[in-house]
């Protein structure tokens, strides 16, 4: 994989009282939704929020990501992969998946032409409350 940099997008709503320390810890170990990268890899992390419903927000700070990365670092937008936080993309503990992840989908591959995945922490838990059918499988 040849991407240089991971942007992982949470919920503004949930990030309110979630630390994020799962999504950086599943990062860092290379695990749940970010195994597919090589540990040996030097890979960076920058969490956003999606700034709230409708999550429109995150085309303007994905753009001046975009802006910034090309302008001080001369890292192209091919270099970055988008990852819809679980607490965004799927039913879990939180709450329900986000109402408004095919607009964030849209807005994130469709207008700025971003890779994007689904998923940071995989929870046992919520692995087996889909498998149950408590949580809808997204």
């Amino acid at each position: 994989m040849d991407k240089e940099l991971i942007v992982v997008v949470q919920c503004h709503i949930v990030k309110e009282y979630c630390s994020g320390y799962f999504c950086e810890y599943h990062f860092t170990d290379r695990s749940g939704g970010f195994d597919m990268y090589p540990k040996d890899k030097n890979l960076r992390i920058i969490t956003l929020t999606c700034g709230g419903c409708c999550g429109r927000a995150v085309h303007r700070k994905l753009s001046h990501l975009i802006k910034r990365l090309k302008r001080q670092e001369k890292i192209d937008k091919n270099k970055i992969i988008v990852h819809l936080a679980s607490c965004v993309a799927f039913d879990n503990y939180h709450g329900p998946a986000c109402p408004h992840k095919q607009y964030l989908k849209t807005l994130i591959q469709e207008k700025l032409g971003l890779e994007l995945m689904e998923g940071s922490k995989i929870s046992a838990a919520a692995a087996r409350k889909r498998d149950k059918g408590v949580y809808n499988k997204c």
